[in-house]
């Protein structure tokens, strides 16, 4: 019985990771409603020099804004982003323990306001993994391989993390430009039923003056 060519093993193990990828990518990005003056907040346990990367963009509610902040371990500030419609922003973690990243719309005290958020946990130890397998396994070509797929795996993630951000930002610009086209439309509207009632008052007026200058000439 034949074996595949490398190739085509390699192409499968390819197509394998891009689909496990799109699902692991899948559940970094999160939607939730935060209610008017509603604070949630989540967690990430990291370790020393663990690297994570966030994002949110405000998709819907009042002005598109909310105040985020991230808390180090004993509830220290760490960065914080006051009435934002969208952030980004990643660290590199000091200490070990739990960060602590908020979403606080208590500057409104009536509109919910939606938020897509992504995460993106540490991956640098895959980094460090990759250097340290190319130097002591560079005559394993299994271990080479999937070293590689490693490194494929965590671009993969990152392109759609980032695609899934920049698609959020286009639908919110297009609601956007459609609300001010429509605003535009109506106030055309306006400016025409205006334009046409001075219009009929006008051919009014003068139709009366001219009809008391032909009385009083008479």
């Amino acid at each position: 019985m034949r074996k595949p060519p490398p190739s085509t093993l390699v192409l499968a193990l390819v197509c394998l990771v891009a689909i496990l990828s799109t699902q692991v990518a899948a559940f970094n990005t999160f939607t939730t409603l935060l209610h008017a003056g509603e604070e949630q907040c989540f967690k990430e346990v990291l370790k020393t020099k663990d690297r994570v990367d966030l994002s949110y963009e405000i998709t819907d509610g009042g002005n598109l804004d909310v105040d985020f902040v991230v808390f180090a371990p004993g509830n220290r500030p760490l960065q914080s982003h006051n009435a934002g419609s969208f952030f980004t922003w990643g660290f590199n973690a000091e200490e070990d323990g739990t960060y602590t990243y908020c979403f606080n719309n208590k500057r409104s005290s009536f509109a919910d306001k939606r938020i897509l958020f992504t995460v993106v946990g540490p991956d640098e130890k895959w980094k460090i993994e990759e250097k340290e397998m190319k130097m002591s396994l560079e005559d394993d070509p299994t271990e080479s391989l999937q070293s590689e797929i490693r490194v494929l795996d965590a671009g993969i993630r990152a392109i759609r993390e980032e695609h899934a951000f920049l698609k959020s930002r286009e639908r919110r610009h297009r609601m956007t430009a459609d609300s001010t086209n429509s605003r535009v439309l109506y106030w055309s509207l306006v400016q025409a039923l205006a334009l046409v009632g001075v219009v009929y008052f006008q051919i009014n007026y003068l139709k009366r003056f001219f009809e008391m200058r032909s009385g009083r000439s008479i």
